[in-house]
């Protein structure tokens, strides 16, 4: 919850960029081939897909959903077979139970691959969706083919020993923050309070050891002026990644690619994508 609450603290800097996202319009450049709820992980997930080709997931941040995506699917769409997903707890997807951790989304991700059949997939996660990511390739690395990580650290404990903090409740939470949170979340205020419930433990704790295991491509994208996690977990994600490239976007916090960022960041992300399809076959048609 120490996290949720930093992200709270800050909110007074960084609330325009979060409405911004928060109320982006999901339908924004072309309606999705699919959309599907299914039950993974006793609960049910909520996904739409765009687009043909590889598969490729994207996973938004913390109180955000699938919608956090829209301005960016028509041109990936061009490219993959985009599964843009609501995470536990948000959007359409099932409210949080007193069971959540990092290591359930991750769980959550690994079924709804399996009931895709996807064997091996490319992804795109920011904050939140960043760590599901880091947990879900550590326990199944096989299950990843390339990887970008916004926002994320391997190893973030400042939920330890956490005491509620009454002055970050959902009851003082901005007025126009909440209504931007209704606008994307579909199970009625009891969903969005429990995403500030501060009973829950948000902690990853990776060790170096596991990173230095990975054998995918992983891009690290990480504001320089990140005011959630700071920089140093961006640099020790790539330390200790093998195959992985860094990308510290100037003059920008935790949301690092949205705005003036957000085409640089489109032609980035799809040149790193694709930077292994001219002479490597998709591994899920073999």
């Amino acid at each position: 919850m120490a996290l949720i609450q930093m992200h709270l603290r800050q909110i007074q800097n960084i609330i325009p960029v979060i409405l911004m996202c928060l109320i982006s319009d999901p339908g924004f450049g072309q309606f999705p081939k699919k959309t599907e709820t299914i039950r993974v992980n006793e609960i049910d997930m909520y996904y739409e897909i765009y687009g043909k080709g590889e598969p490729l997931l994207l996973l938004h941040g913390w109180t955000q959903s699938s919608s956090f995506w829209s301005e960016y699917i028509p041109t990936y769409a061009q490219n993959f077979k985009v599964y843009a997903i609501d995470l536990r707890g948000h959007g359409r997807t099932s409210p949080l139970t007193a069971d959540f951790s990092i290591k359930e989304s991750a769980q959550d991700i690994l079924e709804l691959l399996d009931h895709l059949k996807i064997k091996k997939v490319k992804a795109i996660g920011l904050s939140f969706g960043a760590l599901t990511l880091l947990e879900l390739a550590s326990s199944n690395p096989e299950r990843i083919q390339a990887v970008i990580l916004i926002g994320a650290s391997h190893n973030y404990t400042g939920g330890e020993n956490n005491e509620s903090d009454n002055t970050f409740s959902y009851e003082n939470l901005p007025k126009s923050f909440v209504e931007g949170l209704k606008k994307i979340h579909y199970h009625g205020d009891s969903q969005i309070k429990a995403l500030f419930n501060p009973n829950f433990d948000y902690q990853i704790k990776l060790k170096d050891e596991e990173l230095n295991t990975f054998n995918f491509r992983t891009l690290i994208v990480n504001g320089d002026r990140d005011e959630i996690l700071g920089i140093d977990p961006a640099f020790a994600l790539h330390k200790n990644i093998p195959n992985s490239a860094l990308w510290i976007v100037p003059n920008t916090g935790h949301i690092a690619i949205t705005g003036p960022n957000l085409k640089t960041f489109l032609n980035n992300s799809l040149n790193f994508l694709n930077a292994d399809n001219k002479n490597k076959t998709d591994p899920n048609k073999k």
